[in-house]
């Protein structure tokens, strides 16, 4: 079977990262030979109980895998310490509440046929992507920015996600050596904040996989759990922030 390597970033919500682990276990991972597994398990929602119980339920499923447990939280220094330290050609990379609606097999990987597609992502409603009028290559429409100003014109560049996808190595690892910690790790690679990074990446593109089920292969299961806590996700700066809501 074909080899990849599976990055996760996880907080400590051992629920979310159970389902998430037994819906790509059984629709996905399977399919592949796993070189190696590392999860990012930052101290955030739960307990010291609940971070052992996701490192728990980590190990029953890949007894070798490399568990980071860091002091602080930090979305980006999640993703940048996991890509970083990979070595696989091909990354399957995954947060810890997602589901998915339907098989996946390495035939998915025929996209990486073209050296411009440096990652393949699964399409979820989230993206609000027609491919029908905007086509199977993700991107986003962002100002030009002259000495700083952003002017009322806007230009298309490639959109990358963190969201369920396979990626090259190389190009994650070098997407994590010129990440800006301080900054959401998918966000600024699209934005004028961090130009190194989006200089990078430019000349690559991002294929969103439909597969049969179309608008909603990976289903995001964390947006629920947030709204039955009353939890807000906001954008502030270029970086994620979530907060009760009032």
């Amino acid at each position: 079977m074909t080899a990849i390597e599976l990055t996760i970033v996880a907080t400590r919500r051992p629920d979310l990262l159970a389902a998430t682990m037994e819906s790509f276990q059984a629709r996905l991972l399977k399919n592949f030979t796993i070189s190696r597994v590392s999860i990012n398990i930052d101290p955030l929602w739960g307990d010291d109980q609940d971070e052992a119980q996701c490192c728990d339920i980590m190990r029953r499923h890949y007894p070798e895998c490399v568990i980071y447990t860091p002091e602080q939280p930090g979305y980006a220094a999640a993703v940048e310490r996991l890509w970083s330290k990979s070595t696989g050609d091909i990354l399957f990379h995954l947060e810890d509440d997602w589901n998915l609606a339907e098989d996946i097999d390495a035939s998915a990987l025929g996209f990486f046929s073209d050296p411009a597609t440096a990652e393949i992502s699964l399409m979820c409603k989230e993206k609000n992507w027609d491919i029908n009028k905007r086509g199977v290559y993700h991107y986003a429409k962002v100002k030009y920015n002259v000495c700083g100003l952003d002017l009322p014109l806007y230009r298309k560049v490639p959109s990358f996600t963190v969201s369920p996808s396979f990626i090259r190595g190389d190009f994650a690892r070098r997407w994590a050596s010129l990440m800006d910690l301080s900054l959401d790790p998918e966000k600024q690679a699209r934005s004028n904040k961090n130009p190194s990074l989006t200089r990078y990446v430019s000349p690559f593109r991002n294929y969103v996989y439909t597969g049969k089920s179309v608008y909603n292969i990976a289903v995001d299961i964390g947006r629920d759990w947030r709204d039955t806590r009353n939890i807000k996700k906001s954008i502030v700066d270029g970086t994620s922030h979530w907060s009760p809501q009032e």
